[in-house]
C-alpha cells in the first residue's frame, strides 16, 4: 500500500462561550422521563411567540412548550402532551388562552390556560395532518386547517368543535381571519380562495387564485384587501368584500418567500429568494421601491413589520443575521448576528422594543433601538446525529451540527466547537486525547481535546466521510466515505497508510475488531465486508438481503458482528465473524437505527422510534425499554465505559442518560 504524507490544511473552528446547561432539570415536571439520570438539551425551537402583555415567551419545541420570563430568561414551565414536535403556538388576543399544534403525526390541538399553563382541552377532529391554527379577533373562535380538506371551527374558550367546513377538494394550507373576526379566508391545494361567514359557517365566496396552490393569505389591517401568494410564484391583491381581483404583483427574479402589509395598509412588502424586498402601492399596484438586502440566493426566507410599523426585519439565513430596516426610508439600521448560520425564526415583542431570533444554539434578545444583545436563552440544539463517551467516562460528546462536550457528573456544558466543515461522524482515540471528526466536505479533523487544539486535517477522500473509527490501540484511524473507499491513517503523523477498495456503493459504517486486526464495513448496497488491517486484503463479503447497512459493531469477544439495516426497519442482525453466517435476527417493533454492545458483551442496546431497548445478547430477549424521547429516530446509543449507564441521542435534539443499575 502506498504511503502518502499529507500537508495540514487549516480549518477555522470557533470556541463558543461556555453556556450553562442546568435547564431547570431538577424542578420542571415532564423534562426528565422515568428511568433517566439526566437530560441534556431543550430540543429544537420550531415556533415561539410573546404573550400579549410581553412578560412571557412560549417556545414550541421538539419536546414540548417552554414558557420563559422574558425579563430574566428563567424557565417557568414545560408543557408536554403532544406526541410529536410542537410546530405552532398561537395566542388569543387577550392572552387568556393559547393553542398549540403539531403539524406532523399528532393531529391534535391543545388549548392551554394563559395564566396557569393548565391544559384546558385536547381538540380532536381532523383525520389528516394539521397545517394552520389561528384565533379570531375576540378570541372566541379558533380555526384549524388540515390535509384532510377540512377546516374546523372550535370554541376558543372551551375547545368544543362548533363547525366543520368541508367545501375544499384538497389540502387546506392557510387561514386568515378578517380584522373584525367575522370572516375567514382559506386556501390550499385546490388553487382557490374561499371566504366563510364565521358565525354561520356559510361559504360566501369562492374564486380561483393561483396555479398549483394557495400558500399564503393575509388580510390588510383595514380589512379592505386580501393578499395571497401561490405555487405559481405570483402575489395577488383581492377585494376582501367581493373577491374581485385587483392587482398582480410579479416582478421578482425568483419565488416570493414572505409578504406583509404595512400598518396603514398602504404598502405591501414582498420578500424573495432573489435577495430583494419589493414595496407595492396597494391601491394602484404600482411598484414603489426595491430594497436589495445583499443576501445570497435562497437566504431570505421571511420578513415582518414592527407592531408600530416604524421598522421591518428580514433574515439572512446563510450569514445567520437578522436585518433591521427603517420603514420610512428603507435604510438598513443594523444587523443582528446569531451565533450560527441559519435563522430559525424571529419576532418583535408586543411593544416593538425587543427583537427575538432563534438558531440551533437558543433564543437571542436584542434592543431594537440600540442593537444591544440583552440576553440569550441557551440549551437548544439541532438533530443529535451521534453521542460518544470519552474512554474515562467523565465526558460525553454530542454531534448536532456542532460538537458539544458535557460533564457527565454535573450535566454542565464544558465546551462547544463548530467548524466551517459540517461534521458527520466522530470517534475518540483509546487514550481519550484525540477526537476525530469526519466531515461532509471530504476531510477529517483531528483535535487534541485536552488542549482544545486542532492537530491536523486529513485530506484524500473524494466525497464526505460517513464514519470514523480508531483501532483499539489508537495507532490507526479508519474513515469510511460516500466515495466507496476506506482510508487508514496514522492519527499522530497524518500519514495515509492505505486505501481499501471493493465496495460498490457508499460506505455507511466502519468498526475495528477488539484485537484491531480486522475491520468490518457496511454499505448502501446491503453488503458487509471484512478486511485485514495489516495487508488491506478483503477477507470476506456478506451479501445480506438488506437494501442498505446502517451500522456495524463487534461483540467484545470479536466472534459476532451486529448490524442494523434498511434505515432502521430490518431489526438487528447477528453474524458469525468466522463463517459469515446469519446467527439470528432481533425484530424491533420501533425500529433499530443504532446498535451497541455493552462493555462485557452480555447485552446490547438499540435506538428505535422514540425509545431505547436493551437486549440479552445471547438470547435476543428484550430486557428493558426506555421511553421519553419524542417518537422519532434515536440515531445514536452508547454505553458508559463501566456499563452502568446508557446514553441516547435523538432527532428530538436531546440527549438522555439512562440508569441501567435498576
Amino acid at each position: 500500500m502506498k504511503n502518502i504524507f499529507l500537508l495540514t490544511v487549516p480549518v477555522i473552528l470557533m470556541l463558543l462561550p461556555w453556556l450553562s446547561a442546568s435547564f431547570a432539570q431538577n424542578y420542571i415536571p415532564g423534562y426528565l422521563p422515568e428511568g433517566a439520570i439526566a437530560r441534556f438539551g431543550k430540543g429544537y425551537p420550531y415556533d415561539f411567540g410573546y404573550f400579549p402583555d410581553g412578560t412571557r415567551l412560549a417556545v414550541g419545541s421538539t419536546i414540548g412548550i417552554w414558557i420563559y420570563d422574558t425579563r430574566t430568561g428563567e424557565e417557568l414551565d414545560l408543557l408536554t402532551g403532544h406526541t410529536y414536535y410542537v410546530s405552532n403556538v398561537v395566542f388569543s388576543p387577550d392572552g387568556k388562552r393559547f393553542a398549540s399544534m403539531s403539524r406532523w403525526n399528532d393531529r391534535t390541538i391543545r388549548l392551554w390556560d394563559g395564566a396557569t399553563g393548565e391544559l384546558k382541552a385536547v381538540l380532536i377532529g381532523h383525520a389528516g395532518d394539521i397545517n394552520n391554527i389561528v384565533f379570531n379577533a375576540d378570541g372566541k373562535t379558533l380555526a384549524s386547517a388540515s390535509d384532510d380538506a377540512t377546516i374546523c371551527l372550535w370554541d376558543g374558550v372551551t375547545g368544543e368543535l362548533e363547525t366543520t367546513l368541508t367545501d375544499h377538494t384538497g389540502q387546506v394550507k392557510v387561514l386568515a381571519f378578517s380584522p373584525d373576526g367575522s370572516r375567514l379566508a382559506s386556501g390550499g391545494a385546490d388553487e382557490v380562495i374561499r371566504l366563510w361567514d364565521v358565525a354561520t359557517g356559510e361559504l360566501l365566496l369562492t374564486f380561483a387564485a393561483h396555479a398549483n396552490s394557495v400558500d399564503t393569505l393575509m388580510y390588510s389591517p383595514d380589512g379592505e384587501q386580501i393578499a395571497s401568494h401561490g405555487g405559481d410564484g405570483n402575489v395577488c391583491l383581492w377585494n376582501a368584500q367581493t373577491g374581485e381581483f385587483l392587482h398582480l404583483l410579479s416582478d421578482h427574479e425568483k419565488d416570493v418567500s414572505a409578504i406583509d402589509f404595512s400598518k396603514e395598509s398602504e404598502v405591501l412588502a414582498t420578500a424573495s429568494y432573489d435577495g430583494t424586498i419589493r414595496l407595492w402601492n396597494t391601491q394602484t399596484g404600482a411598484h414603489l421601491k426595491t430594497v436589495n438586502t445583499g443576501t445570497t440566493p435562497y437566504s431570505l426566507y421571511s420578513m415582518y413589520y414592527a407592531p408600530d410599523g416604524s421598522t421591518y426585519v428580514c433574515d439572512d439565513d446563510e450569514a445567520g443575521k437578522i436585518l433591521l430596516y427603517d420603514a420610512n426610508t428603507d435604510q438598513l439600521l443594523r444587523a443582528f448576528k446569531l451565533p450560527s448560520s441559519g435563522v430559525g425564526d424571529m419576532r418583535y415583542s408586543p411593544d416593538g422594543q425587543t427583537l427575538v431570533g432563534s438558531d440551533q444554539f437558543g433564543l437571542h434578545f436584542w434592543d431594537v433601538d440600540t442593537g444591544q444583545l440583552l440576553q440569550t436563552i441557551p440549551g437548544y440544539s439541532d438533530v443529535i446525529d451521534a453521542v460518544v463517551y470519552s474512554p474515562d467516562g467523565r465526558t460525553l460528546v454530542s454531534l448536532a451540527g456542532v460538537l458539544r462536550f458535557w460533564d457527565v457528573e454535573t450535566g454542565k456544558l464544558i465546551r462547544t466547537l463548530t467548524a466551517e466543515s459540517s461534521v458527520r461522524s466522530i470517534a475518540y482515540s483509546s487514550d481519550g486525547q484525540i477526537l476525530a471528526c469526519g466531515t461532509r466536505d471530504n476531510t477529517i479533523l483531528l483535535w487534541n481535546v485536552s488542549r482544545w487544539q486542532q492537530i491536523t486535517t486529513l485530506e484524500g477522500h473524494a466525497k464526505g466521510i460517513s464514519s470514523v473509527a480508531f483501532s483499539p490501540n489508537g495507532q490507526i484511524l479508519a474513515s469510511g466515505s460516500w466515495d466507496r473507499t476506506i482510508h487508514l491513517w496514522n492519527p499522530h503523523t497524518g500519514e495515509l497508510l492505505g486505501t481499501l477498495t471493493g465496495h460498490s456503493s457508499s460506505i455507511n459504517a466502519v468498526t475495528f475488531s477488539p484485537n484491531g486486526g480486522t475491520l468490518a464495513s457496511g454499505d448502501d448496497s446491503g453488503t458487509i465486508r471484512f478486511w485485514n488491517v495489516d495487508t488491506g486484503e478483503l477477507l470476506k463479503t456478506i451479501d445480506t438481503e438488506a437494501d442498505t447497512i446502517n451500522a456495524v459493531v463487534y461483540s467484545p469477544d470479536g466472534k459476532t458482528l451486529a448490524s442494523t439495516s434498511n434505515n432502521g426497519d430490518a431489526g438487528i442482525g447477528f453474524w458469525d465473524v468466522a463463517t459469515g453466517q446469519l446467527l439470528k435476527t432481533i425484530t424491533a417493533e420501533a425500529g433499530a437505527y443504532a446498535v451497541v454492545y455493552s462493555p462485557d458483551g452480555s447485552t446490547l442496546a438499540s435506538g428505535g422510534l422514540g425509545e431505547v431497548s436493551v437486549w440479552d445478547a445471547a438470547t435476543g430477549e428484550r430486557l428493558k425499554t426506555f421511553t421519553g424521547h419524542i417518537e422519532d429516530p434515536v440515531y445514536s446509543v452508547a454505553y458508559s465505559p463501566d456499563g452502568r449507564t446508557l446514553v441516547s441521542g435523538c432527532r428530538d435534539s436531546t440527549i438522555i442518560l439512562w440508569d441501567l443499575k435498576k
